[in-house]
């Protein structure tokens, strides 16, 4: 035991002086030293010493992992109010500002109670105030913690003091720096120190820890683009601030859908098992989407939501979308009733690619332009293998017999309708088709899910996929996981936005699937039920030959691109 204080007292004194190696060695040893004599209790505070360490370090997910390993230990928090400060920033750097304000508020009653200051708390209370736009209450509780911090300082015009720290300190205070001098610097100099922010953010790994700053420097420097293509270069790596959400594959994650979906079924307690899976995936490593830019000379729009307003960017055009909320409304109504759409969202062109944001996720774009392709962004583009096998999924309650006629006539495998069986199912599947039932979860996509035997199949689930399918066929309504099948690899869904009468759905699903090697095509046969192809839905001037022994049905009336509609009050968020 004496050892262990010891030790514990030396990697204290060694975090003090970012010997970060050599604290966690200390803190290692005294874990060991300790869980040899029993004390659980400071086993799990030698774990969360070790998340303090690789908070120290940058590294956010491993300091997550490390403060999840300790609660789940035993750690006292009720009597160590500083352990819950020190997940709650974890916490906040990740993103996770609810989850931050949750644990930081016990913490700040508990030292209250106990008539102990501690600015760092404070600190933390106003980062998230001013994380939620509180900006009166966040520079309140600044001058009250009577300690600097760079972020705040920026918020109450410190700007040459921060600016001051650009050369020196941890990789977030000297990209804090660099903001700072953007923002006190001409248009020439706020863009290179821009790229100097952002350089810093990249050379050191900072990684998911400063997605904030890293989003407010590609921010400026999107105010500070001039030319359409400053824009749309800007505008990517501003939206390319957040990583993919789909985390990679974990078992640990797999274990807690199961326990999910069980409390689904049983009555369990459902939101804490959602609160413990959102901080189990953002506590690992983000997966990196694979792609490759558009191709040249195949029309473009980027909408991008940037201070407030909803900007249209093409190549050689940036304009303002005025009420997107509204066109959205209008054009879904539009599709329901079966008229036409008619806007000026898209180039008067056959072929188009579109990046949405915001509202714009909820537009039922294939019916706009004869072939269009959704992406999540400009270097998500994805060429076609070649690959023919097909699999089948029927989810449970289903009034119609859409599966069995359609593997009739395209043949395949009828996998088995519960998860386990649905995901081993899907690696390695040229086309697969999935009906059931889905809902949207428009807090948190990857809770959207699709019902299956044995309960949802979640769009986190995805993440166990390897070997993606190729294209994938959602013919449940507004199922919410096209985007989730996109970042595990697939490139190309068919889905829509719109719920679809179930009758109407056996001959929408026989046009698709006689479609299918040209999806964007294939989306458009059914554009008038409210879906598109997101993904690469195969560029046509690239699959000439094929498709001339693709024979082409028009079983389905596919709307025009003309026409009238009454706009409604109603807004959507989620995407497919």
């Amino acid at each position: 035991r004496w050892l262990a204080n010891a030790l514990i007292g030396r990697g204290i004194a060694r975090c003090q002086a970012l010997r970060l190696a050599e604290a966690d060695a200390d803190f290692t040893a005294a874990e060991l030293a300790l869980r040899a004599a029993g004390e659980g209790g400071r086993v799990a505070m030698c774990l969360h010493n070790r998340g303090f360490v690789a908070m120290l370090a940058g590294d956010l997910p491993l300091a997550l992992r490390r403060y999840e390993a300790a609660a789940r230990a035993g750690l006292d928090s009720g009597s160590r109010p500083e352990a819950l400060v020190d997940r709650a920033e974890a916490l906040l750097a990740a993103g996770l500002d609810e989850e931050a304000r949750r644990v930081l508020e016990p913490a700040l009653a508990l030292l209250r109670r106990c008539n102990r200051r501690s600015p760092e708390a404070v600190l933390l209370g106003a980062r998230c105030a001013l994380r939620r736009g509180d900006v009166a209450e966040a520079l309140k509780l600044y001058r009250r913690a009577g300690r600097p911090d760079s972020e705040l300082m920026l918020a109450a015009g410190e700007v040459d003091a921060v600016a001051a720290q650009r050369f020196r300190g941890p990789a977030r205070t000297r990209a804090l720096g660099w903001l700072a001098q953007a923002r006190r610097s001409d248009r020439r100099g706020a863009l290179a120190a821009c790229r100097a922010g952002l350089r810093v953010l990249d050379q050191d790994g900072a990684g998911l820890a400063d997605e904030w700053v890293r989003r407010e420097l590609t921010g400026v420097a999107l105010d500070l683009a001039t030319t359409p293509r400053e824009v749309l270069r800007w505008g990517e790596r501003h939206r390319r601030s957040y990583p993919s959400p789909l985390p990679p594959n974990d078992p640990a994650l797999a274990t807690a859908l199961t326990r999910l979906r069980r409390a689904r079924a049983l009555g369990g307690p459902v939101e804490v098992l959602e609160r413990d899976i959102r901080r189990l995936t953002v506590a690992a490593e983000p997966r990196v989407p694979a792609g490759e830019p558009v191709p040249e000379g195949l029309p473009v729009v980027s909408f991008i939501v940037h201070r407030g307003r909803m900007l249209a960017v093409t190549p050689t055009e940036v304009r303002t979308v005025q009420e997107p909320d509204a066109l959205v409304a209008a054009a879904r109504l539009a599709v329901r009733a079966g008229r036409s759409v008619d806007t000026d969202l898209l180039p008067e062109t056959d072929e188009v690619v579109v990046v949405p944001d915001g509202v714009l996720h909820g537009m039922p774009w294939a019916a706009l332009r004869p072939r269009v392709h959704v992406l999540p962004g400009l270097d998500r583009w994805r060429p076609p293998r070649h690959n023919d096998r097909r699999v089948w999924v029927a989810g449970p309650d289903l009034a119609h017999e859409e599966v069995t006629a359609l593997r009739a006539e395209h043949g395949g495998v009828l996998l088995g309708s519960t998860v386990d069986e649905v995901l081993r199912g899907l690696e390695g599947a040229g086309v697969a088709h999935i009906a059931a039932h889905g809902r949207v979860n428009t807090e948190n996509p990857l809770f959207s899910h699709l019902e299956l035997a044995d309960g949802p199949l979640y769009g986190y689930d995805l993440a166990r996929i390897e070997n993606p399918p190729e294209v994938v066929v959602l013919s449940a309504c507004e199922s919410g996981l096209a985007r989730a099948f996109l970042d595990a690899g697939t490139r190309a869904v068919i889905a829509g936005v719109l719920p679809v009468p179930e009758q109407r759905l056996g001959e929408a699903m026989a046009a698709v699937h006689r479609r299918i090697d040209h999806p964007a095509e294939a989306a458009r046969a059914v554009a008038h039920l409210g879906f598109s192809c997101y993904g690469t839905g195969t560029r046509v001037a690239a699959c000439s030959a094929a498709a001339n022994d693709v024979p082409v049905h028009s079983d389905c009336v596919e709307p025009t691109v003309a026409g009238t509609s009454t706009p409604s009050a109603m807004t959507f968020t989620h995407e497919p």
